[in-house]
C-alpha cells in the first residue's frame, strides 16, 4: 500500500485499495490500456461508492464486472 505524504480518510483509502485489486486481476496489455482501465475502473469504484456501497471487495468486483462485460 502507497504512502502518502497528506492525510487521508479509511474511505479515501478503502477507494486506493479496490482500485490497486482491480489494477491487479484485470492486467491491461500495454501502458495505454493501463491508463483507460485505470480510469474507468476508478469512475467505477466512485459510481458504486456513490451508491452505497462500502466493502472493498465489492467495490472491485463492480468494477472488475462491468469492464469485462464492456459497459
Amino acid at each position: 500500500m502507497p504512502n502518502f505524504p497528506w492525510p487521508v480518510t479509511e474511505d479515501e483509502l478503502l477507494l486506493n485499495r479496490a482500485l490497486e485489486a482491480v489494477l491487479a486481476d484485470y492486467q491491461p496489455g500495454g501502458e495505454q490500456e493501463a491508463a483507460l482501465v485505470q480510469e474507468a475502473a476508478g469512475n467505477l469504484i466512485a459510481q458504486a461508492y456513490e451508491h452505497g456501497v462500502r466493502d472493498q471487495q465489492a467495490l472491485a468486483h463492480y468494477a472488475l464486472k462491468r469492464l469485462r462485460d464492456g459497459n
